[in-house]
């Protein structure tokens, strides 16, 4: 388990919250159901495979609360089923003080406003409690539902960083796109955060299956 976790937070659909040694089955079948789904926009092996479900959660369990990353599950309110990971990478403190996103949802999770919400979410605490002063998203040109959602939240397209990242067996042209902390929250972010601001709920029972009572930051 990481020596220390990431307070949860949540809209009145999804919680983000710090993964945990029990979530192993549960993520494990997830990212197996959702290997033809995942397969086109993430590094492979190079045998040209995914990396082992099993592997990827020992990493995550690893990278989940770190002075340069913070990696969180997505769960839904009503269930407290684990339905994706939104994570902030490289962090970098000092003069840049910047993250860069990376997130997924699960087969069968999709067109349900999901990700845009969790992404509000991971942005606020990126803002926030890490005070972070840039958040940066590298996509894929082709991945028009994840530009889209970036768009949503009032991230600027800054460029195309040429054959940026291996993906899928090859290196891949990325757009850039940012926000900064002055920036924040927009107009979307305000409509989705309830109140305009995060909230930070307290989870009573084992891995939040028992009732989640939130509380204002």
């Amino acid at each position: 388990m990481p020596r220390s976790t990431t307070p949860a937070l949540s809209t009145p659909r999804i919680l983000l919250r710090s993964p945990l040694p029990s979530d192993r089955t549960e993520y494990v079948a997830l990212r197996r159901r959702s290997a033809a789904l995942l397969g086109p926009w993430e590094p492979h092996t190079p045998r040209g495979a995914l990396p082992s479900p099993a592997k990827v959660f020992e990493r995550l369990l690893e990278s989940a609360h770190t002075e340069s990353s913070r990696r969180l599950l997505i769960c839904e309110v009503s269930t407290s089923a684990i339905v994706g990971q939104v994570s902030l990478n490289q962090i970098f403190r000092g003069p840049f003080n910047n993250a860069i996103l990376g997130y997924w949802l699960g087969e069968g999770s999709h067109g349900k406003g999901y990700m845009t919400e969790a992404l509000a979410l991971a942005v606020e605490h990126a803002f926030g409690p890490l005070k972070l002063h840039r958040v940066e998203a590298n996509i894929i040109p082709s991945n028009a539902p994840s530009i889209a959602l970036v768009k949503r939240l009032g991230f600027r397209r800054e460029g195309t960083a040429r054959r940026y990242l291996q993906i899928a067996g090859r290196y891949q042209d990325h757009v850039h796109w940012a926000l900064t902390s002055e920036e924040w929250p927009t107009a979307a972010a305000r409509r989705i955060l309830p109140g305009g601001k995060a909230l930070t709920p307290r989870v009573i029972g084992r891995r939040g299956r028992t009732s989640v009572r939130t509380i204002r930051r």
